[in-house]
C-alpha cells in the first residue's frame, strides 16, 4: 500500500465512506455466498440482467474521483469472467493509497496496442476484437514472455500481470464480449463505456500518477493551512 500525505480530517472522512462501501460488497457477497457462481445467473453475484452487447468500438472509462474503494467491480469480474471468487482472476483491479485513494485500473484498448505489438508472431496471443475494439488474450496461445507486461507498465496502466504459476497473462479486458459487467454493477456509477473516437490511451496512466494527480485536487496535499 502507498502511502501518500493528506490531512487528518481527510483520512477520516475518506475512511468513513470506505468503511460504508465495504459494508455494502461484504454483505452482497454473504447473500451470495451459498450460491454455484457457475449457475443460470452467469455467476453474478450483484444481478442477473444483460443488456444489449455493444457493437461498436469502445472501450471503459473510469471516474476516478467517484471510487470509493468497495471492490465490487473486482468481485463480479471475477465471477462473470472466470468464475471463481479469486480477485487476482479479474481483469479490473483496484488499487488502494492510504489515506484513502482508490483507483480502479482496466485495460483502456489504447489504439496503438503496445501489448499487442510486443506479443512475439509465433505466439500471436493478442488480438483485437473486430467488433467492441477490446484486445483479447488467448490464454492458451500465451508463451509466458512478459512481453505484453514489460510494454504496458512501460507508459500505460500497468494492468497486465501474470498468473499465479507465472506461466500465462492475465488481465486484459475483453469487454465481456460487448456487455461489461463490472459496469452495470459499480454503485458509485464510476465506470462508462466511451466510443472509441476518443483515444484510450489518456486515461492508460499508471495508477500511482493517477493517485498523484487526483491527491492535489481532492485533499489539496500542496496548500498551506
Amino acid at each position: 500500500m502507498i502511502r501518500l500525505k493528506f490531512s487528518r480530517r481527510d483520512f477520516m472522512i475518506g475512511a468513513l465512506v470506505g468503511a460504508a462501501a465495504g459494508a455494502g460488497v461484504l454483505g452482497a457477497l454473504q447473500r451470495k455466498s451459498a450460491s454455484d457462481p457457475s449457475g443460470n445467473s452467469g455467476g453474478s453475484v450483484f444481478h442477473t440482467d444483460r443488456a444489449a452487447r455493444i457493437t461498436t468500438l469502445s472501450f471503459i472509462s473510469v471516474d476516478h474521483a467517484r471510487c470509493t474503494g468497495c471492490g465490487i467491480c473486482e468481485a463480479e469480474c471475477a465471477l462473470v469472467r472466470e468464475k471463481t471468487y479469486d480477485t487476482w482472476r479479474s481483469r479490473i483491479r483496484v488499487h488502494h493509497f492510504e489515506p484513502p485513494l482508490d483507483i480502479a485500473s482496466i485495460c483502456a484498448s489504447c489504439n496503438d496496442a503496445p501489448c499487442v505489438k510486443a506479443c512475439p508472431p509465433e505466439a500471436n496471443a493478442l488480438t483485437r476484437d473486430p467488433l467492441t475494439g477490446a484486445v483479447l488474450l488467448n490464454e492458451a496461445k500465451c508463451i509466458g514472455c512478459r512481453a505484453c507486461l514489460t510494454a504496458c507498465a512501460k507508459d500505460r496502466s500497468d494492468v497486465i500481470r501474470m498468473s499465479r504459476d507465472g506461466k500465462k497473462a492475465l488481465g486484459i479486458c475483453d469487454l465481456c464480449g460487448g456487455d461489461p459487467a463490472c459496469v452495470k454493477v459499480c454503485p458509485e456509477q464510476c465506470l462508462s463505456l466511451v466510443p472509441a473516437n476518443q483515444d484510450g490511451r489518456g486515461l492508460a496512466a499508471n495508477p500511482l500518477i493517477i493517485a498523484r494527480s487526483l491527491a492535489h485536487n481532492i485533499y489539496r496535499s500542496g496548500r498551506d493551512s
